[in-house]
């Protein structure tokens, strides 16, 4: 029996993190195969290309999504395998990169998505990570004015260190919100990323509070970004952590695993069959 008393399946959120060899209406129709109506939307070629999009094109999309009933509750761009870096030493890509968080914050406002994630980008490794921390912090500015004006709130992923010397603990995480000082500026946990930290969860939740208000949901060992009950985390432990403090935003699966891309909807329906187990309504 579950000891689940608070989460409830309705945060559960698909995503089409896997799904990126196939088109967009496949990965929508999926959804409705799978009757969810909740999703984080992974911004990336083919499904949404940030650089690319246009007004009329995510009208489209936002028309494809009410047809069948979904919301998007973070709209994610690709900043990883992008060359998007907000603390970039080179201005104008960290300028470009900028400029595309922007455009996103407009995507987010239009697909009516309350959030928007964001890693805080990296430095040269050999470079100091406070020069970093400045040029990042800058720039997280200007994007959170942005986001203030259209309605989105901003999330800040803590990615691990092999992808940013900038904010990669939650106690850095805490340290830009607070110095961003804005409250359109939040925070967001992932299960990979707290386990390769070291971190445990409940003193992240401690720390971060009401500003924890996302989640990336996924199995690792500790990376690895794995269907649930493949990797080695303990994700039940993980969930009853969020269920202690009353968690009530979304908890998408972040299958991001080339692993799983050529059966993207058995991978998913594998997801929501481990939440069922152990969230029980």
């Amino acid at each position: 029996m579950s000891s689940i008393k608070h989460l409830k399946r309705a945060q559960i959120a698909c995503s089409n993190y896997h799904y990126i060899k196939y088109s967009l209406p496949y990965f929508l129709n999926s959804m409705v195969n799978l009757d969810q109506h909740l999703i984080e939307f992974y911004a990336a070629s083919p499904h949404l290309s940030v650089e690319d999009a246009t007004y009329n094109s995510v009208k489209v999309l936002k028309r494809e999504l009410d047809a069948r009933e979904i919301k998007v509750c973070c709209l994610t761009q690709e900043q990883c395998v992008y060359p998007i870096n907000i603390a970039c030493e080179d201005d104008a890509i960290r300028e470009r990169s900028t400029q595309t968080f922007m455009k996103t914050i407009e995507f987010a406002a239009q697909l009516q998505a309350p959030y928007a994630q964001i890693v805080c980008g990296r430095g040269y490794f050999d470079n100091p990570e406070e020069d970093a921390w400045k040029r990042s912090a800058e720039s997280l500015s200007r994007i959170v004015d942005k986001a203030s004006r259209y309605g989105v709130t901003m999330v800040i992923e803590a990615a691990s260190y092999n992808t940013t010397n900038v904010v990669y603990d939650s106690h850095r995480m805490r340290r830009m919100i607070d110095e961003i000082g804005s409250p359109n500026l939040k925070g967001m946990l992932d299960t990979c990323a707290v386990a390769m930290a070291g971190e445990d969860i409940r003193e992240d939740l401690a720390l971060l509070g009401q500003d924890m208000v996302h989640l990336h949901f996924a199995d690792g060992t500790p990376l690895g970004h794995f269907i649930p009950g493949e990797g080695k985390l303990p994700l039940i432990d993980y969930l009853t952590a969020l269920d202690e403090v009353r968690y009530t935003g979304a908890i998408p699966f972040e299958i991001y695993n080339r692993l799983y891309d050529f059966e993207p909807e058995g991978t998913m329906k594998k997801c929501l069959e481990f939440m069922y187990q152990v969230i029980p309504e």
